[in-house]
């Protein structure tokens, strides 16, 4: 036997020998923890329900949860989500009549955050609408705004489209009330990915030109995609769209009211800064949805609104903001030396280290992760009160023909930080391809997305 083959050997043991061995982990990782089947959550882990939701619906953020969730612990009072993206526990609580308080990293998703939990007067929608109607008359005679300084802009949008959507922004720009100019800001947000040449999917944007076929992509000529997707005219399509975001924002402030006190408190930052989590309170329940461990990069996903709403300006900007994220995938900050968790190890140990993901560091990755999922739960302990729920929106994931169980490792984690499980509640399984059902075989039960419920003592 040549040396290679040995490797190979040492590297990647028989596939049922290795599922053997990683179901008797996982086996021994859920003992003495409470797991409950509830379908009935299924709707409420993902955000699709809130597409047609009033306010809502004002900015597509398809990494939140759904408002459903909230109903399941509607008897607290205090509540945080330190990763509030654009403010689904925020506004549902407002509505409910519960002060709430939310932290996010990305300014972009803290901005539509702010603009969505407000209420907004009479003579605010008035305005409004006023000046929705006017922008469409008025707008082409204006000066493009400065287009940003970022190299890839002219590559996601055709010229007629970043000019249409400048020129907007020049209109946006003039309006004197600011709360008024931030419903506008918002709404042109909302349609810059469907004014590009992109789409989100997956771990980033998608080209609209490309089409997937079996171990490639074909391209599509552009006579044939643009006439397709944006029509007869670009700077029409676009017009189109702008017009019924701004109707959509109109219908929806007609009677919308959130009641008096419960105007949520927004602060832009990271989370695992313990002094971002110090809102002067104790919280009875902090409910999230952290990245997922499974390579996505959210600043990717979002970088079009990022640079065009010039939440960002420089690529500094943007290294940092990554710096400081989730270490859910590769781009984020790298695990610094210390000790390992000797609980994660077998299902890194069970890795391919042949496999690509392997190759580019997602050992490394997952073990940042879950570092820094122990430095949020325990950060956080000193800001809740006895006895408050955590409440954990997890996706389990898979690497290499091997699992990753987030959701149980998450509760040995809050058991570690002296949190009781109260349970595990799985929602739903999440959908594998046909090449890891293979690879994982039995083990593709486990890829399932569920909600942890600690209780802190």
């Amino acid at each position: 036997m040549n040396k290679s083959s040995v490797t190979k050997l040492e590297c990647f043991p028989l596939l049922a020998k290795m599922t053997l061995g990683l179901e008797q982990q996982l086996q021994d990782l859920e003992k003495n923890i409470k797991f409950v089947h509830s379908p009935d959550l299924a709707s409420s882990v993902h955000w699709t329900p809130s597409e047609t939701f009033p306010v809502h619906r004002w900015f597509r953020y398809r990494e939140g949860f759904s408002p459903y969730l909230l109903d399941y612990f509607s008897d607290s009072r205090c509540r945080l989500d330190p990763f509030c993206g654009c403010g689904t526990t925020l506004l549902e609580s407002a509505k409910q009549g519960v002060q709430s308080y939310g932290i996010d990293l990305n300014p972009l998703a803290t901005f539509v955050a702010q603009v969505k939990t407000r209420s907004y007067s009479g003579t605010e929608k008035t305005q409004f609408g006023r000046l929705a109607r006017e922008s469409l008359n008025t707008y082409q005679k204006l000066p493009a705004s400065p287009k940003p300084p970022y190299a890839l802009l002219d590559k996601l949008f055709q010229p007629d489209s970043l000019e249409t959507l400048l020129k907007l922004n020049t209109f946006i720009s003039s309006v004197e009330h600011p709360r008024v100019r931030d419903l506008m800001l918002l709404a042109w947000l909302d349609i810059i990915e469907r004014s590009s040449n992109v789409f989100k999917e997956g771990n980033g944007l998608k080209y609209r030109n490309k089409r997937r076929r079996p171990g490639k992509y074909l391209t599509i000529p552009d006579y044939e995609w643009i006439p397709r997707y944006f029509g007869d005219s670009v700077t029409g399509f676009i017009e189109r769209l702008w017009a019924t975001k701004c109707k959509q924002i109109l219908d929806d402030i007609e009677g919308f009211r959130l009641p008096d006190g419960c105007t949520p408190y927004i602060r832009t930052g990271s989370c695992l800064e313990p002094q971002n989590l110090d809102f002067g309170v104790q919280f009875d329940l902090a409910i999230f949805s952290p990245p997922y461990a499974n390579r996505f990069d959210y600043f990717e996903a979002f970088k079009m609104e990022m640079w065009m709403g010039r939440f960002v300006t420089a690529p500094d900007q943007m290294a940092a903001l990554r710096s400081k994220s989730m270490r859910n995938n590769l781009a984020a900050k790298k695990f610094g030396p210390g000790n390992k968790w000797q609980t994660l190890l077998p299902f890194l140990d069970a890795m391919d280290c042949d496999a690509s993901s392997v190759r580019m560091g997602i050992k490394n990755a997952l073990q940042g992760y879950f570092a820094d999922t122990r430095t949020l739960l325990a950060n956080l302990k000193p800001f809740l009160k006895h006895g408050a729920k955590v409440v954990i929106v997890m996706g389990n994931s898979a690497y290499a023909r091997s699992i990753i169980p987030s959701d149980v490792l998450v509760a040995r984690i809050g058991i570690e930080e002296g949190y009781n499980v109260d349970q595990v509640k799985i929602a739903r399984k999440l959908h594998v391809s046909s090449q890891q059902r293979a690879s994982l075989r039995n083990l593709s039960n486990y890829m399932r997305e569920s909600v942890v419920v600690l209780e802190c003592n």
